[in-house]
């Protein structure tokens, strides 16, 4: 099941500034707060009926194809719920960069892990009002890091309280490297976000990052 799909420049992490597609797997296991994309999950106030739809392996790796592009990033909601399709859509593409973004809660089969260049791993924050035991899955995270293509994003609320917390994840589970990012959905919020990020992350010695996307093509 897909939210959307969408031609784009990646706008975070790592591979930012690159020209990619994205595709969007609808469903969720959490339920944060601060989530950008609510309607790939929150059937409260969206019908999935609407804002869904299935679409099969070989028409996606087609579409993909027509695009051009050398990178694809498989995102969600939470798109390791779906971790055949992933698996099937990645084995169609063997010429493409695979970027995965995740929660960080399921870890991935070993065909999976092999078929993805980059998985950025996104662990909750007590800032997404998730308990811990849903948000945090030591094994999961330990899986995913053993992959050795791994990096980990948090998403900061407030600094003060937040870089501490991410600290201590970072200890206890040995997780680089570090990208943070401030929460936000305009440009506004985000470079302001930046601004008072920047010097007490990267005396961390961790990376800061936008999460602002340049949609290129239509969903």
């Amino acid at each position: 099941m897909l939210t959307e799909r969408f031609e784009s420049f990646q706008g975070e992490g790592p591979w930012t500034g690159q020209r990619c597609v994205f595709v969007r797997f609808s469903r969720c296991n959490l339920r944060c707060g601060f989530c950008d994309t609510p309607e790939s999950w929150d059937w409260s106030r969206y019908n999935p009926a609407e804002v869904s739809d299935r679409v099969p392996i070989a028409e996606l790796v087609s579409w993909v194809r027509e695009r051009g592009v050398d990178m694809m990033v498989i995102t969600g909601g939470e798109p390791m719920l779906q971790r055949t399709a992933m698996t099937a859509l990645a084995r169609g593409l063997a010429n493409v960069r695979v970027q995965v973004e995740t929660n960080g809660t399921i870890a991935p089969t070993p065909e999976l892990a092999s078929l993805v260049d980059l998985w950025v791993v996104s662990p909750k924050l007590a800032n997404s009002g998730m308990t811990y035991s849903a948000r945090i899955k030591p094994e999961a995270l330990s899986a995913l890091a053993a992959t050795d293509r791994a990096v980990f994003k948090f998403v900061v609320v407030e600094p003060d309280r937040d870089l501490d917390e991410i600290a201590q994840l970072v200890e206890e589970h040995q997780l680089a490297p570090v990208w943070v990012m401030p929460e936000g959905t305009t440009q506004e919020k985000v470079l302001a976000g930046m601004d008072a990020l920047y010097g007490p992350a990267t005396d961390r010695g961790w990376n800061v990052s936008t999460r602002l996307h340049i949609l290129t093509g239509a969903r």
